[in-house]
């Protein structure tokens, strides 16, 4: 049998465990860092179609915050379900409140049409990511680049990261436990706290 103690114990890590991993969903981290080839169905993924390629994007975090230096933008550019090759990528990135040019990054040579982008946004705001392809061996791409944009919306990060404040409620509990479980008499104290407060006399 499961004490009581043990089993809020438990309960108090899977609550935790769940508020913090979809704060920061380590799997998508993971891909994110491999410059993996984006397939259909995965979350948070946008695709747009034009004149034949597939183009896809995919940031990390879902919702970007301001000031996180770990936000990730990731693109794959695919024809007939695979990866383009020979390609010149480059990004621009828009304030659609100001419509002004907030970052560009120059065209690199890709081998395979997937690249990641670390961009870290100092505004809140709506953006527009337009990601420019040059393509070798395409007669209308080769020398004017296939341009696709992307629409996202960067969150206040004071404001939406509770990831620190889950991470100081689940030690305060787990420290309630461990004394309820380890310290003589704590629960008598605690009992006895509440009913002077919640128990009229």
């Amino acid at each position: 049998m499961i004490k009581t103690q043990h089993f809020l114990l438990l309960f108090v890590l899977i609550i935790w465990f769940t508020i913090f991993s979809n704060e920061y969903p380590f799997h998508e981290k993971t891909l994110n860092l491999a410059y993996a080839h984006i397939f259909s169905g995965t979350p948070n993924s946008v695709f747009k179609e034009k004149d034949g390629y597939r183009i896809a994007f995919l940031p990390y975090p879902a919702i970007p915050k301001i000031g996180d230096n770990n936000t990730l933008l990731n693109f794959n550019v695919q024809k007939d379900g695979n990866d383009v090759t020979n390609t010149f990528i480059s990004l621009i990135i828009m304030n659609k409140e100001s419509n002004k040019i907030v970052h560009q990054f120059p065209y690199k040579f890709h081998e395979f049409a997937d690249t990641t982008y670390s961009y870290t946004f100092q505004n809140q705001s709506k953006y527009s990511l337009s990601l420019l392809t040059k393509i070798a061996g395409d007669p209308k791409y080769e020398n004017n680049p296939l341009i696709v944009s992307f629409d996202i919306e960067v969150s206040n990060y004071y404001y939406n990261n509770n990831a620190l404040l889950v991470t100081i409620l689940f030690f305060v509990a787990f420290s309630i436990i461990i004394a309820i479980i380890f310290v003589p008499n704590f629960r008598k104290q605690i009992s006895g706290f509440f009913e002077r407060i919640f128990i009229k006399k």
